[in-house]
């Protein structure tokens, strides 16, 4: 049974690796951070002020880091989705359920194959802009702390790659990944609206969005806060989380989410 799941998470990650799409992504990443690379040197050298180009060397790494995690969850969307789904439009689905596995052992195997092709790609992109940028701009861009954040950047890549996952049994391609940006849009939207209210205020001049609101915000884990918290770190800024509640509420919701996506599994018909 291990021999089969590693066998399956294998061919996710070289199913994938063959696909047109990641070539692309990789070679327009690679173009895109080459090129603001190049733009950061042009600018380092016509600034007198070494402090004052180190300072946009500084900011020009805030903003492709902070690029690189947004384009992260897009291609984990896409990933997530394309996982599954190309084992029903190719048929093979039923050789894979006919190995001695349980279709929860192939539900994860797929989502983990994934989601290392994915980390994969996004260490890839980070390390690149990091070491580019630091030669650019004559100072070391890589710090201790951007391991806390490319580990926290890997718990929510794995979690965006899950949910576009169970999407993907529901819907075609591109139902599922909007419905995977929305569930994203609503998340961070409701999160937006109570991080600011008491409890107490919770119940207070009820609506239909504010109790729409308190249902997402309390049932659905709160990724965003994960990628927040992966800036902040990254960038050393102030965390403003309660860090334990929030920890147990992510921890709770994501396995909660876990098992009715397995029971799903387990009970659709296919």
């Amino acid at each position: 049974m291990k021999k089969q799941i590693i066998s399956l998470v294998k061919d996710t990650i070289l199913k994938e690796a063959r696909s047109k799409t990641l070539i692309f992504l990789f070679l327009t990443t690679t173009l895109l951070i080459l090129l603001a690379n190049s733009l950061l040197k042009l600018y380092i050298s016509e600034v007198p002020q070494t402090g004052q180009a180190v300072l946009n060397a500084s900011s020009s790494l805030s903003i492709m880091f902070s690029f690189i995690n947004v384009w992260s969850l897009i291609v984990s969307g896409i990933f997530g989705i394309s996982s599954i789904r190309s084992d029903f439009q190719e048929k093979i689905i039923y050789q894979y359920l006919t190995f001695p596995i349980s279709r929860t052992q192939y539900m994860f195997s797929r989502i983990f194959g994934t989601w290392l092709l994915v980390f994969g790609y996004y260490l890839y992109s980070y390390f690149l802009a990091a070491i580019l940028f630091s030669i650019a701009s004559k100072t070391m861009a890589l710090h201790w702390t951007h391991i806390i954040s490319m580990a926290l950047m890997a718990l929510y890549i794995f979690i965006v790659i899950f949910i576009s996952f169970v999407y993907s049994m529901m819907a075609d391609k591109i139902p599922a990944f909007l419905l995977l940006f929305a569930t994203i849009i609503v998340i961070s939207a409701s999160s937006n609206r109570m991080r600011v209210l008491e409890f107490s205020e919770y119940f207070k001049e009820l609506s239909v969005f504010k109790i729409f609101a308190i249902l997402i915000y309390g049932l659905l884990p709160r990724v965003n806060y994960v990628s927040e918290l992966a800036s902040a770190v990254m960038f050393h800024e102030e965390i403003r989380l309660n860090l334990p509640l929030e920890s147990l509420h992510f921890i709770i919701t994501s396995f909660v989410m876990m098992y009715f996506a397995n029971r799903y599994i387990k009970n659709k018909d296919f």
